[in-house]
């Protein structure tokens, strides 16, 4: 069976039009920013907690900011990408371990959860991204 594709060209925008879509996505970006701030003032008397969701709305906004650095970053250093890899690796062997403990629990058998240590974890995360920078700076020069 064959699908017939209707494609149409897709129109031409000037560039006064791009920079209007551009500024719209950030207003609305900034507009869940702020959002995500009042739903954390509206739902808790915490403070601790509304500052901690100030300072994560006020992270997102400051990451989107970082976003072209870490792109021009990661063209001109393009090895770093392993070293992103094997951290979220790194991450998802520990959340496999705490998952690990979880079930444990829950099946009330304690001998079959794996803890890993958080000095264990931070220092081989820091090996990681240290090793993996110098090898990819090296590989670049």
């Amino acid at each position: 069976m064959v699908l017939a594709v209707m494609v149409r060209p897709l129109p031409k925008l000037s560039a006064r039009e791009f920079w209007r879509v551009v500024l719209l996505i950030n207003l609305v970006d900034l507009a869940f920013a702020v959002d995500s701030i009042l739903a954390v003032v509206a739902f808790s008397k915490d403070l601790l907690l509304v500052f901690l969701g100030v300072a994560l709305g006020i992270l997102f906004i400051f990451i989107r900011l970082a976003a072209g650095y870490v792109v021009a970053v990661m063209e001109r250093y393009p090895s770093l990408e392993k070293v992103a890899y094997a951290l979220v690796g790194w991450a998802g062997v520990k959340l496999l371990l705490e998952g690990s403990a979880t079930l444990a629990e829950l099946l009330h058998r304690p001998e079959l959860a794996w803890h890993l240590p958080k000095p264990v974890f931070w220092g081989v995360t820091f090996l990681i991204l240290l090793g993996g920078s110098l090898l990819a700076l090296r590989e670049h020069a």
